[in-house]
C-alpha cells in the first residue's frame, strides 16, 4: 500500500481512537449513522458483468441531480452498466425510489482497506462525483488502478476555499488526480485553479440544478390534493426549515391567520429527526398539527391546522400546492437551500440573507426581479402581509422565476459530453 495511504489510515485511526467514546455514542443513538455500516466498511454486494460507471451522490439533493444524467447516460452508452453510491440514509431512500434496478450501495469510509474492497467488488470503469465530494484514499486508489475520476456540478464555497488555501500543498496533488472538474461557474473555477487544479481540466459547464428541477406537477398528486383539500384559502409553505425558522413562521402565521382565517401553513423541516420537536412547536402555538403522511390517507379540512411534511421526495409536490414559499436555512447562518425547486414551478419565492450555497441561483432570481430576499423576521412578516393583500402582484414574481430558471438549462448535457469522452478513452 502506498506510503500516503498508510499515513492517511494512521491519521484516521488516531482521530477515531481519540474520539471513540463520542463515536460509540453516535453509533448507538443515531440510526442514520448506523445505516449501511457494513457497506461503508467495504462489504458492498459484488457486481457481475463488465466494469461500470460509478456515480456518487452524497444525499437527496445529489441523487435528484443524478436521475436525468444517469437516464441520458444509459440511453447513450447502453453497454456501460451503472452503479450508484450515496452517503446518507435519506440519499439511499431517494436512490431506491428513483434509480431502482441499478447497483446501489453506500460510499465507503475513507480507510484504504474499505476503499480497496469496494473497488474490488464494484469494479468501476470510471467514477463520477457529483459536486465536490473528494476523499484522499478513494482518489489515490483510483489513480493507482487507472480509474479516471470526474467531478461534475462542482462548487467550492468561500469558507471552504479559505480553509483549504492553508493546506494547498495537500489539496493540489489530490486535484491533479482528477481527469476533469466540471464546475457551475467562473468563481468556482478560479478557486479550484488557485488551489492547484490544472486549469485545462477545469471546465465551466453550468449548474445541473436548473435541469433537475421540475416545471410541472400533476395537480392530482396525493400531496397536492391533501394540502389543497384543507380549504380554499392561500397556502404558505416553509421549505427545508432549520431551528428558529419554524418558530418565526408560526408566529407570523398566528398573526396573519387572525385576519385571514382561510390561510394555511405547511412546514417542511430540513431534517426528519426534527419532526417531533416541530410538531410540539405547532401545538404550543395553538394549532392542530397534521402530518402529511396521515393527511394523504385521511383528507380533511379545518382552519386551525398546520401541515407538517414527514414524507421523502414530495417537496416539489408540496411546493406545487403552495401560493407562496419561504425557503429555509437562509434566515439562520447555514448557507440556504434549493430555491430553484419552487421557482421552476412558478411560485413566488422568499428567502433570507444567507444563501451562500445557492449564490448563483439567488443572484439569478433577484436580478430578474423574480424573488424577494428578507433580512429578518420582520421582513418576512411584511412580505407575507403584502402577499395576502395583493396575491396577484406576487404571482408575477412566480412567472418571472419560472422563465429565469428555464433560461439556465443545459448543464446536464454538457456534463454528459465530458463523461462520454472519458468513458470512451478508458474503453
Amino acid at each position: 500500500m502506498p506510503g500516503a495511504q498508510v499515513l492517511l489510515d494512521l491519521l484516521y485511526c488516531s482521530a477515531l481512537a481519540v474520539g471513540s467514546p463520542w463515536c460509540a455514542w453516535k453509533l448507538l443513538t443515531r440510526r442514520k449513522i448506523r445505516a449501511g455500516l457494513r457497506e461503508k466498511l467495504g462489504g458492498v454486494p459484488r457486481r457481475s458483468g463488465p466494469p461500470c460507471a460509478w456515480f456518487h451522490c452524497v444525499s437527496v439533493g445529489e441523487a435528484n441531480l443524478a436521475r436525468e444524467l444517469i437516464a441520458r447516460f444509459e440511453r447513450r452508452l447502453p453497454d456501460c452498466p451503472v452503479a450508484v453510491s450515496c452517503t446518507t440514509d435519506t440519499g439511499r431512500a431517494a436512490l431506491e425510489k428513483h434509480l431502482a434496478g441499478r447497483d446501489l450501495f453506500y460510499y465507503p469510509f475513507d480507510l484504504s482497506p474499505a476503499v480497496r474492497k469496494t473497488f474490488g467488488r464494484v469494479r468501476p470503469r470510471c467514477i463520477i462525483l457529483i459536486e465536490l465530494e473528494l476523499w484522499p484514499n478513494l482518489l489515490l486508489t483510483a489513480r493507482d488502478r487507472g480509474v479516471p475520476v470526474v467531478v461534475i456540478n462542482g462548487r467550492i464555497e468561500e469558507p471552504n476555499f479559505r480553509r483549504l488555501s492553508h493546506v494547498r500543498f495537500l489539496v493540489a496533488p489530490l486535484l491533479k488526480t482528477l481527469r476533469a472538474i466540471c464546475v457551475q461557474d467562473d468563481v468556482y473555477a478560479r478557486r479550484l485553479v488557485d488551489l492547484g487544479a490544472p486549469p485545462e481540466r477545469v471546465l465551466v459547464t453550468g449548474n445541473m440544478k436548473y435541469d433537475a428541477v421540475r416545471t410541472e406537477i400533476d395537480p392530482g398528486h396525493p400531496a397536492c390534493r391533501a394540502i389543497r383539500g384543507l380549504g380554499p384559502g392561500p397556502v404558505v409553505v416553509g421549505g427545508c426549515t432549520w431551528p428558529g425558522e419554524d418558530e418565526i413562521l408560526l408566529r407570523i402565521h398566528k398573526e396573519a391567520a387572525a385576519a385571514h382565517p382561510g390561510l394555511r401553513l405547511v412546514l417542511a423541516p430540513r431534517h426528519a429527526e426534527r419532526l417531533p420537536s416541530v410538531e410540539r412547536l405547532v401545538e404550543d402555538a395553538g394549532f392542530a398539527c397534521r402530518r402529511l403522511s396521515t393527511l394523504k390517507m385521511h383528507p380533511g379540512s379545518g382552519e386551525n391546522v398546520v401541515v407538517l411534511v414527514d414524507t421523502v421526495g414530495e417537496l416539489d409536490a408540496v411546493y406545487a400546492a403552495s401560493d407562496i414559499v419561504f425557503v429555509g436555512k437562509s434566515l439562520t447562518q447555514h448557507g440556504g437551500h434549493n430555491i430553484l425547486e419552487p421557482a421552476a414551478l412558478g411560485k413566488p419565492v422568499l428567502f433570507g440573507p444567507h444563501t451562500e450555497n445557492f449564490r448563483d441561483a439567488a443572484a439569478l432570481l433577484l436580478d430578474a426581479a423574480a424573488a424577494v430576499k428578507v433580512d429578518s423576521e420582520a421582513g418576512l412578516r411584511e412580505q407575507i402581509t403584502q402577499f395576502l393583500a395583493a396575491p396577484a402582484a406576487f404571482a408575477q414574481l412566480g412567472t418571472k422565476a419560472k422563465a429565469a430558471v428555464a433560461g439556465r438549462k443545459g448543464a446536464t448535457e454538457r456534463n454528459l459530453e465530458v463523461i462520454e469522452s472519458i468513458v470512451a478513452s478508458c474503453a
